[in-house]
């Protein structure tokens, strides 16, 4: 009798070669593997009543794109790596933004894919394995978090709408949800949206639903978000990229609390309670015409404001001991010497970027221990820390001159042949040691050299 697979796998590219490859491989790793030539076939899948735990999506296909399909997607569980052989930084920080697992370069490293693959699965199971609502913590101890905190439990009970504010990654659907548990409707729906991941197309279906026929795709009925929410809670996030005709549709239903599904005639009334959260200036966007200045007013009753990573990092050792334990790995510690270069780096991407780090942390990390040396190297290959500026204190991370740096238009490949000069030039062109300092085993770096065109000492 075989054994059961390690997990299901959506392989997206519209690479027949590749997929057939990839195919091969992942049966090997004992995974059962479903493919998806296009973006259409990959929303089908993550779709579906039971979706893959992971997914590696191609960024750039033809017809809809990897960054698209992350778009659409909706809520799907699967845990996706993106893949890229043309992308920029840019677009793989825009990737991670709209909830990327992890990402890899092609062609891919079977051996750094095997362990991020394991994680990937490992994290979608725990997550569907958890029973009941449980409403994700607020970590920290800062006077910032506490604050929030207090925010939470006077605003919570209210049925007043919230405004959160803050930068990518500083966790607003968290307070969204402990809004909602602080709320007479815990017991109600908790229903969120990216408004970023809807195309425009769809904001209105999306939010109030539709009638079947009542345009191209609409094969069936479609209750929309307010009505799914009745009794609770709707979280709408990224609230900035909703079409000026939809933020109109939007004011009405929150001062009638009646909506009308698109090809419909007549409204159903809901009692919802709306949060919504951006990362944005809303009023500089109102000054621009991009954003109704009557809606701004009407949701800015209760607005609060969530501090980035760098203005609390005393909070950053216990949300690094929760994310480990949130990642499967609880047993792995952090040295002195990892807190330092936590410490001094200023995490552009916030907790997201945060969990990253400590997700492939976890992976090289010897004896559980995640050291500095380890940390430095997890936080340099961090396309968060590529894509936007950091304290002076970063360039202290080094004794050595802080190198130039990279463009965000450089190309990943490009980002990895430069960090790998680097860390090579910084050992004296010892191939074993910059090895064991970028994390991976010699036999990959010499690959990597080879593929590069990069000379080292044996």
């Amino acid at each position: 009798m075989s054994a059961a697979p390690a997990g299901r796998v959506l392989v997206i590219d519209d690479d027949r070669a590749f997929r057939f490859a990839i195919r091969k491989a992942l049966r090997r790793m004992g995974y059962e593997v479903r493919e998806a030539a296009d973006g259409d076939e990959a929303l089908a899948e993550l779709k579906a009543p039971e979706p893959p735990e992971a997914a590696l999506l191609d960024l750039r296909m033809k017809g809809m794109d990897g960054l698209e399909v992350l778009r659409r997607r909706g809520a799907a569980p699967t845990r996706i790596i993106v893949l890229t052989g043309h992308g920029t930084v840019q677009a793989a920080v825009e990737a991670m933004q709209l909830g990327a697992f992890s990402f890899l370069e092609k062609p891919v490293d079977a051996e750094e894919l095997e362990p991020l693959l394991a994680q990937a699965v490992e994290e979608s199971q725990l997550v569907r394995d958890a029973t009941g609502r449980d409403v994700p913590p607020l970590v920290g101890e800062s006077a910032a978090i506490e604050q929030v905190r207090t925010f939470i439990r006077t605003v919570g009970p209210t049925p007043a709408t919230v405004m959160i504010l803050g930068e990518t990654g500083t966790g607003k659907e968290v307070v969204a949800h402990n809004l909602h548990a602080a709320s007479p409707r815990r017991d109600g729906p908790f229903v969120a949206m990216n408004a970023a991941c809807v195309p425009r197309d769809l904001f209105e279906s999306e939010l109030f639903g539709h009638k079947r026929g009542a345009f191209t795709g609409a094969t069936d009925d479609r209750k929309g978000l307010f009505r799914e929410a009745d009794g609770g809670t709707l979280f709408i996030d990224e609230l900035a990229e909703l079409p000026l005709e939809s933020q109109a549709k939007l004011l009405r239903a929150l001062e009638e609390r009646k909506v009308r599904p698109v090809g419909e005639g007549r409204e159903h009334e809901v009692d919802v309670r709306v949060l919504a959260a951006t990362n944005r200036d809303l009023w500089e966007r109102v000054s621009a015409g991009q954003f109704r200045e009557d809606l701004y007013f009407r949701l800015q009753v209760f607005p609060i404001v969530l501090p980035p990573l760098r203005d609390r990092k005393e909070d950053l050792v216990p949300l690094a001991h929760h994310l480990l334990a949130r990642l499967g790995a609880a047993g792995t510690t952090l040295a002195d010497s990892a807190v330092r270069a936590f410490q001094a780096y200023d995490w552009p991407g916030n907790v997201r970027e945060l969990l990253n780090v400590l997700r492939r942390a976890a992976l090289f990390a010897e004896g559980r221990i995640i050291d500095g040396d380890l940390a430095r190297r997890m936080i340099a290959a961090s396309v968060f820390g590529h894509a936007g500026k950091t304290s002076d204190r970063h360039a202290g991370m080094s004794e050595r001159p802080s190198a130039p740096p990279i463009p965000t238009t450089a190309s990943l490949a490009e980002v990895e042949r430069l960090h790998i000069e680097r860390v090579l030039a910084s050992h004296d062109g010892n191939i074993t040691r910059a090895a064991s300092a970028l994390g991976i085993d010699r036999r990959t770096l010499q690959r990597k050299l080879r593929s590069y065109g990069i000379e080292g000492e044996s």
